[in-house]
């Protein structure tokens, strides 16, 4: 072959692999911005809508994975790994709201890698979650969310492996346990004014007996 025909077919396949890269970029941006509408509407507690988003996002998540595949010289799937934590984030927070099982990567159709992103990631919907719970005064919803954020902590400690094979799950497992301090704090302080008020409410009954 000559040097043409030879670059000429790497310039095809270059070509391809652009326009592939460039079709993933997209479909990723579309499976954030409707991940992010998912997750919006589960702490509306619009679960219907969230669920509709969620199917959307893995029907966009499956044709970013297909055109991936298509990507063999580009370093792009730091991109499509996102879009999977993303997924999972939204996923994982939908099945406790709906005090469902935790579903699987499988289930989610996401890799190993951006499912336990997306773990690391759902102890932060968790903590807002069991901040609004009490808000609105109901304490068992913040003590389900905080020891749910404990288990994912405890699951994410264990993959103590090179940076380069579990890449982003250090760093998010060091966030999850800050925002699990900050938590327990919170949810000390309410259980002790509801005590304190429990205390101040039976004092005042017995008073006016």
């Amino acid at each position: 072959m000559s040097l043409k025909e030879i670059t000429d077919a790497i310039y095809a396949n270059l070509s391809t692999q652009n326009e592939s890269r460039d079709l993933l970029i997209n479909a990723m941006h579309k499976v954030l911005k409707v991940t992010r509408e998912a997750i919006s509407a589960i702490h509306q507690g619009d679960m219907s809508k969230a669920g509709e988003s969620i199917k959307t996002a893995k029907s966009l998540l499956k044709s970013a994975q297909t055109h991936l595949k298509k990507l063999s010289q580009l370093p792009v799937v730091g991109l499509v790994q996102d879009a999977e934590a993303e997924v999972a984030e939204a996923a994982l927070f939908f099945a406790f709201r709906l005090k469902e099982r935790i579903p699987s990567p499988e289930k989610i159709g996401v890799t190993d890698i951006g499912y336990l992103q997306g773990l690391g990631d759902y102890v932060g919907e968790l903590r807002r979650y069991s901040i609004d719970s009490l808000t609105n005064d109901n304490l068992d919803e913040a003590k389900r969310a905080f020891a749910q954020m404990e288990e994912v902590y405890a699951t994410l400690i264990t993959f103590d492996f090179p940076r380069g094979l579990t890449p982003g799950i250090r760093r998010k497992t060091d966030v999850a346990r800050g925002l699990i301090e900050r938590t327990r704090a919170d949810l000390s302080t309410a259980i002790e004014n509801r005590r304190l008020l429990e205390g101040i409410t039976t004092l005042q009954n017995s008073l006016e007996k």
